[in-house]
């Protein structure tokens, strides 16, 4: 597995703590952590994810994280292939933060997390789906926190 992270807006130096992002994706992506797959990160502005939610899905909002997953190539192409895109609205999680009483850091750590979680097959359209998503995110993000 190959988990490369981008920060495509004014993120601060010291929250962009790309080997804990990576050890809390990787661990959401643990299924697939044998892979020779790619999974990118990218830390976007509002204008950006408002383009992205346009472009791709119709949707004409500001939102929080949208994750994309890519199919399995047919072949064999003997280099990782692309999995999947999380694209991490930092303003929305700045914003969120706040709300939901975690810091700027776990913020963030949520939004990429629950991306890779839906990467992994986890849907949240029903409300105890997302309560369950919502208990595994916070899980990874604790236990990555502690070491």
């Amino acid at each position: 597995m190959n988990l490369r992270i981008f920060y495509q807006t004014d993120v601060p130096k010291h929250l962009r703590r790309t080997g804990l992002f990576q050890t809390a994706c990787a661990a959401a992506l643990k299924k697939f952590a044998q892979e020779k797959a790619e999974v990118n990160i990218i830390f976007v502005d509002e204008k950006e994810i408002l383009r992205v939610n346009k472009t791709y899905l119709g949707h004409h909002y500001v939102t929080d994280v949208i994750s994309f997953n890519h199919p399995r190539p047919p072949f064999d192409i003997g280099m990782p292939w692309a999995f999947g895109d999380v694209y991490v609205c930092y303003p929305v999680a700045r914003k969120n933060a706040r709300t939901f009483g975690h810091t700027f850091l776990q913020e963030m750590m949520m939004y990429a997390v629950h991306g890779c979680l839906h990467l992994s097959g986890m849907d949240d359209h029903a409300p105890s789906d997302r309560a369950e998503m919502d208990r595994q995110a916070e899980k990874i993000i604790q236990k990555t926190l502690q070491k």
